[in-house]
């Protein structure tokens, strides 16, 4: 029989699974399964995630969620094998780069068009202005609206903290002292190549399946691999300029543009798509 690490996460677990299954030292040996927790149905534990599926599992990682337990949470601890090593994680987010997230009602009506809401650009989306007055008023509004930055990362530090107490591999003081300097997220979810490898390998030493010798050669795997991989790219959110520049964004480059979907798009290009609600599907 094959065996499999089970990965129950959100979609941060599937830039895991797709590591795994590339890494040359564990083919034929082991293979990588992804339960999307924030997607799972009753239907899709009965028909898909049963006894069969669980069959071959000899670890489990596992994102773990601060409050109480979710009822997919207790299904998945109730099917996973006795006597199956668990390997708990923390989820990376940053609030703190997107600070005007908020209520766009246009969400809620065609959630998959832009799904990272911008309450400013919400409330902007009824002026009839031209691109250049547009940006210029979304800009001011912004500098008008800013929060204040540094309470918004003392609160995420609190909270990577929070979910770092409750998990066997720790992520909150290798993200607080890098984030300024490297890229770790594209949105305030979806994450860069050096969270995803920084938390693999972090995942795979807690691995006591593995032998030290498979676990170092799985290590320099992740290295080879993420290369020159971008991690979530495929909806990149600009960060703000005035964020970057408060928050001291050391990485962060003002003529950069980001990934939407086919599209390159810079800060202003992306913000006035958003403001307008504009398709850019071909």
């Amino acid at each position: 029989m094959s065996h499999s690490i089970l990965i129950y996460a959100n979609c941060q677990g599937e830039e895991l699974q797709k590591t795994g299954r590339f890494m040359q030292c564990m083919a034929g040996r082991l293979d990588f399964k992804w339960i999307p927790f924030h997607l799972v149905t009753e239907q899709d534990w009965a028909r898909t995630y049963g006894r069969d599926f669980m069959a071959d599992v000899v670890t489990v990682w596992e994102q773990v969620e601060t409050g109480g337990l979710s009822s997919n949470r207790a299904t998945l601890h109730e099917r996973i094998p006795k006597n199956i090593p668990v390997v708990t994680f923390p989820p990376f987010t940053a609030t703190c780069l997107w600070p005007f997230a908020g209520n766009d009602p246009r969400v809620a009506r065609d959630p998959e068009r832009y799904p990272w809401p911008d309450s400013v650009a919400a409330v902007l989306s009824m002026e009839d202005l031209p691109d250049d007055e547009l940006f210029e008023k979304y800009l001011r509004v912004t500098a008008e609206r800013m929060p204040d930055l540094d309470r918004r990362l003392r609160l995420d530090i609190a909270r990577w903290k929070a979910a770092d107490a409750i998990a066997d591999v720790k992520l909150a003081e290798w993200v607080e002292k890098t984030f300024q300097s490297v890229s770790l997220f594209h949105t305030s979810g979806h994450i860069t190549a050096p969270a995803v490898g920084y938390l693999m390998k972090q995942l795979l030493e807690r691995t006591g399946i593995l032998t030290p010798a498979l676990a170092r050669a799985a290590i320099a795997d992740v290295d080879v691999l993420l290369r020159r991989h971008t991690g979530q790219d495929f909806e990149c959110v600009p960060i703000h300029p005035s964020v970057a520049e408060r928050l001291n964004l050391r990485f962060y480059d003002p003529d950069a543009t980001y990934r939407w979907h086919g599209h390159q798009w810079t800060f202003r290009q992306y913000i006035l798509h958003y403001i307008r609600w504009a398709d850019y599907l071909p």
